[in-house]
């Protein structure tokens, strides 16, 4: 498999790896929004995103409905 991502590829591997199917309007905001990886490069107008970062997201990422605002206890 490529170390760079389509959002096609991004989003199956989100699907993948959670069970959860994410659209690719979500994913959009949560990238424009800072709360998902930036592309790592883009070919054409293409973005392409970067393997490593999306699944370190995937682990990392907060829950549906999880605070964010609180520090870690």
């Amino acid at each position: 498999m490529s170390d760079e991502l389509t959002i096609a590829e991004v989003l199956a591997l989100i699907e993948d790896k959670t069970g959860k199917a994410m659209p690719a309007k979500t994913w959009s905001s949560y990238v424009a929004r800072g709360q998902a990886p930036k592309p790592a490069r883009h070919l054409s107008r293409t973005p392409l995103f970067a393997r490593e970062d999306i699944e370190h997201w995937i682990d990392n990422r907060p829950g549906s409905g999880a605070r964010t605002d609180l520090p870690p206890t």
